[in-house]
């Protein structure tokens, strides 16, 4: 019986070292590409969040404007129901009464990409830990803040509204539409009404002596305080606009590396 020959201890070394070295050289390969996989799908989920957040906060840039023009029209309201402005016609005061059915809350917009990376569980392709965090403490301040705009909506719907139905002429008042408050004041234009002739445009009716009743001026005292928490009126509490900015200069940051 012939005997195997052996081969020489370098030999054996030296095949040993190239198979270990292929093994290793494969296990590095693919986790080359695992690597620049995550990275070509960090980067999409980057410029896709980025552009849904400048999306929001351009939508924003008149917010606290807008939100300030109807607690001003409630402010005048006021003064005039407490006789401190009683120069106001009764035009005037349709067009104040009008502003007061618009809701803080319908120039929210909310941030789809953001709610996905959270609810799909793809936060984890973001990198940095520092970006994680500032993105759910942003949404944990927009929560606020859409908490304080829907208890908004409540008030305009159970205790406004309620209150206008009783005591006033809804149709004269939704006539007296002269554009969003905040926004250059325009004549009425029935064709962008979404009603028809059933919304008056002239006065029948004159609400100023709607003014000088007590449960309607608190109800006006209690749309500004609304108004003020939807806008938020403590910065240290939630400022989402202060946030957004954050965001966005960190993403950006991170898509120029």
């Amino acid at each position: 019986m012939k005997s195997i020959p052996k081969l020489p201890r370098s030999r054996v070394l030296l095949e040993s070292a190239v198979i270990i070295a292929s093994i290793l050289l494969a296990f590095w390969i693919d986790a080359w590409w695992d690597r620049r996989e995550d990275a070509a799908r960090e980067r999409i989920v980057l410029e896709t969040l980025l552009a849904d957040m400048r999306e929001f906060q351009s939508a924003r840039e008149t917010r606290d404007e807008y939100i300030d023009a109807i607690m001003e029209s409630g402010r005048a309201l006021l003064d005039i129901g407490r006789a401190l402005k009683p120069s106001a016609t009764d035009r005037e005061i349709d067009h104040l009464l009008n502003d007061l059915t618009y809701t803080a809350a319908s120039v929210d917009k909310g941030l789809p990409v953001l709610d996905l990376l959270f609810a799909g569980g793809d936060l984890v392709t973001i990198q940095s830990d520092g970006l994680r965090a500032l993105l759910a403490d942003f949404r944990y301040w927009l929560s606020v803040e859409v908490s304080y705009g829907r208890r908004e909506i409540a008030f305009v719907d159970n205790i406004l509204y309620p209150f206008l139905d009783a005591n006033s002429s809804l149709a004269q008042i939704w006539g007296a539409d002269d554009g969003q408050p905040g926004d250059t004041k325009a004549a009425f234009n029935s064709t962008e009404f979404p009603l028809g002739r059933e919304a008056i445009h002239h006065s029948e009716i004159s609400h100023r002596e709607l003014l000088k009743n007590r449960q309607f001026q608190n109800i006006l005292i209690r749309r500004i305080l609304t108004l003020t928490n939807a806008k938020g009126w403590e910065d240290s509490a939630y400022d989402v606009d202060a946030r957004v900015r954050e965001c966005i200069a960190l993403i950006e940051s991170a898509l120029a590396d």
